[in-house]
């Protein structure tokens, strides 16, 4: 069994991602690096793409985000390993129908494929506990990882600069796949959050 780790970058974005709409569902991609791994080396989520918000079950629109975040992976060596979501109501983190079928989708391109579910209720200044819980493709199914296994690879630094972030309402800054599509020159990639975490690193 493969465990999938996230860099501050990806946890920090997703986050974000869920505190800018915390009226709304929200729901991304996470990236990793497309190289050969050693047998038990986790697999290292180093970004995420935060893709709407809102409606999220637009079959058009999530085909766009899909096919333009794929080529935009390739040309950066990076491959789609995994989905997340934040629900619309705060004490709901269990993954829906649309959400598991979107993880499914990429389990077919990657076998180690993690679905992560955003718990709202655990999104605060002090960012105490992981927000977050990590679920994985076995026997058909979505199941939830043991919590005691780390999600982060550096949850001490992650936990220190989300905080930050959060104080600095660094959200209201974060593009979505929506806002790029609400105008064109919106970068869904999110350079200027992505310098904000590597200066607070």
């Amino acid at each position: 069994m493969t465990v999938i780790k996230l860099t501050t970058q990806a946890y920090c974005k997703m986050l974000l991602h869920a505190a800018k709409y915390p009226h709304c569902a929200v729901n991304g991609l996470l990236v990793a690096e497309n190289q050969k791994r050693k047998d038990g080396q986790p697999v290292l989520c180093v970004d995420c793409v935060p893709l709407f918000h809102g409606t999220l079950a637009l079959a058009p629109m999530m085909e766009i985000a899909l096919t333009l975040i794929d080529t935009w992976c390739k040309e950066n060596k990076y491959v789609i390993a995994g989905y997340y979501q934040a629900n619309e109501r705060i004490k709901e983190t269990r993954p829906n129908q649309f959400a598991e079928k979107v993880a499914a989708r990429i389990a077919e391109n990657f076998s180690e494929a993690a679905l992560i579910m955003v718990d709202n209720s655990k999104i605060s200044m002090s960012c105490y506990d992981p927000a977050i819980s990590v679920f994985e493709h076995h026997d058909n199914k979505w199941k939830c990882r043991d919590a005691s296994i780390d999600c982060c690879e550096d949850w001490s630094e992650a936990q220190k600069i989300m905080s930050a972030l959060l104080e600095d309402r660094s959200y209201d800054s974060l593009i979505d796949f929506d806002n790029h599509l609400d105008d064109l020159r919106n970068d869904w990639t999110n350079p200027e959050i992505n310098k904000s975490i590597l200066h607070l690193c």
